[in-house]
């Protein structure tokens, strides 16, 4: 009876010992399969635009000078630089003029900075300006596009961009 006892103690054991091993095993492709189903998150996301005004600043005899505000958003965990930008402005589909950044900009991690990017526009795209506004009963759809070249988290990385103003 004792050579059954040890054979039924060490059966149950084995038994035990399989169970929880494919207990571990099923959890472990549930989780793995969970993991590969969840959304990542990148190392690096883009930097966000969002535009909130444009003024007039100043006139002359060749041209209109105009600001460009804009709010920049880094989601990421670590800081940026906003080396450069160049862009074009465009009123309605018409073009209105360009402008580049003067100076670089810092941009903390998880935050928003507004910038002022200067605007130069010559008379005759102005005039066009005010004629669209008139013909669309005072509305402007403005567009931006342009490139920047941004140091982010060590790497160097020119983006194009576009945004619009309504």
């Amino acid at each position: 009876m004792s050579k059954n006892k040890d054979n039924f103690d060490i059966a149950a054991t084995v038994t035990f010992l399989i169970l929880l091993v494919t207990i571990f095993l099923v959890l472990l492709a549930a989780n793995y399969s969970t993991r590969q189903n969840a959304p990542q998150k990148p190392l690096i996301s883009n930097i966000q635009i969002r535009s909130t005004t444009i003024d007039i600043t100043g006139l002359n005899s060749t041209n209109l000078n105009m600001n460009l505000k804009v709010v920049l958003y880094n989601p990421n965990e670590f800081g940026a630089t906003l080396e450069t930008a160049a862009y074009s402005v465009y009123a309605n589909g018409h073009y209105v003029g360009n402008g580049k950044t003067t100076q670089k900009y810092d941009l903390n991690p998880q935050s928003s900075q507004t910038l002022t990017l200067p605007i130069s526009v010559g008379w005759n795209a102005a005039f066009k300006t005010t004629e669209t506004y008139i013909l669309n009963w005072g509305h402007i759809t403005w567009m931006v596009n342009g490139t920047a070249l941004i140091h982010l988290g060590g790497l160097s990385i020119s983006a194009p961009f576009e945004f619009t103003i309504d």
